[in-house]
């Protein structure tokens, strides 16, 4: 996989599981599939996934990224063991 500038699409193919932005709405979703010319995300807490444009898809930030780490990890601190 290529790896260009975060925020920068072009060049860049995600690989099925990896965390993406959907330009257009700057929400953020891990890639579950291609299929028939568009790209399913789920947004990352959950739901039903969306069809996208391929090239609406672009490399979040290092900042997005850790900011979806924390969040799952704080999310799963609270839940009682």
């Amino acid at each position: 996989m290529s790896t260009p500038e975060e925020g920068d699409g072009a060049g860049w193919v995600p690989y099925i599981g990896e965390l993406v932005k959907i330009k257009p709405t700057g929400q953020l979703g891990k890639l579950l599939a291609r299929e028939w010319g568009k790209v399913q995300v789920r947004a990352v807490k959950g739901g039903i996934e969306w069809d996208i444009e391929p090239g609406d898809l672009v490399k979040p930030t290092d900042e997005e990224r850790v900011s979806v780490g924390v969040r799952h990890a704080n999310a799963a601190s609270r839940v009682p063991r």
